[in-house]
């Protein structure tokens, strides 16, 4: 077990606390739950058909630490929605490579056109793994919740017990060529979702999309996680954080099959966490 430093707890309380004074001035409640069927039954009402299998309950087992929060208006209508799984495992790289993170019954024969390729080093120990973020429609743009739920996450795994190491990834929207879709993932990985790097770790045949697709795994250490918790400031209506291109909004973040979203204009789609 990873126990936080007294230091590391206030970080952990005045993030919380300020994520949970800004959703409320924008009254937006949050409920943490593990019942993962309702998240994939709102997902599915709100037209997504095929979901991150990571978590999807028909594809995975959850263990006692694995939640989901959602996000709802005054109204108590789903607005948006963010998952995350506590792993534990001695190289995480093994678990991308033999699919079990996204299936939890064992592949007959892995398709050898799957290929992992990564300049990040393996990593293990308590990881949280996040994804399955989703915004309705309406409340995209300047509310800024993409920014609030991969945080408000990663401060309430905190808060329960310390981790080791935090991830997640992205992936390409279809079309989109290798440099658009790493300049993508990197601003939406390090600027909005808080990570300490991003690289890219799948160019080509990747299985639980059935396609080809470039996929970039975030990732930060504990240390860095907290100082991600730190830098992000809820304004208003608004979100302070380093390193926006000017105040436009994000665009089109649509959670599609595996992980986050996107920027520039509004024909540019994200990419998935």
């Amino acid at each position: 077990m990873v126990e936080l430093a007294f230091n590391e707890d206030r970080i952990v309380e005045k993030a919380q606390n300020r994520f949970f004074n800004w959703l409320s001035q924008n009254n937006i409640s949050i409920d943490q739950r593990d019942d993962f069927d309702q998240y994939t039954a709102i997902r599915h009402r709100h037209g997504d058909r095929h979901l991150n299998q990571a978590f999807d309950p028909r594809q995975v087992k959850f263990g006692s630490d694995d939640f989901w929060l959602l996000a709802a208006n005054h109204r108590r209508e789903a607005i948006a929605t963010y998952c995350l799984r506590r792993l534990l495992v001695d190289d995480f790289f093994d678990l991308i490579r033999s699919l079990a993170l996204w299936f939890a019954k064992p592949l007959k024969d892995l398709d050898r056109r799957f290929l992992v390729q990564c300049q990040m080093p393996s990593f293990g120990g308590e990881v949280v793994h996040g994804g399955g973020l989703w915004v309705r429609d309406d409340h995209r743009g300047f509310l800024r919740l993409a920014v609030v739920m991969p945080h408000l996450a990663r401060a309430l795994a905190l808060h329960h017990r310390g981790f080791d190491h935090d991830c997640a990834m992205i992936r390409n929207n279809p079309g989109d060529g290798a440099q658009l879709a790493e300049r993508r993932a990197i601003f939406m990985g390090r600027k909005v979702y808080g990570f300490a790097r991003v690289h890219r770790f799948v160019d080509g045949w990747f299985p639980p999309e059935g396609r080809n697709a470039i996929m970039h795994l975030c990732h930060s250490t504990r240390a860095e996680s907290l100082v991600s918790l730190s830098a992000v400031e809820p304004a208003g209506k608004r979100l302070r954080l380093g390193g926006e291109l000017g105040n436009r909004p994000l665009v089109n973040q649509h959670d599609e099959p595996v992980h986050t979203t996107a920027i520039l204009s509004q024909r540019q789609q994200q990419p998935g966490i």
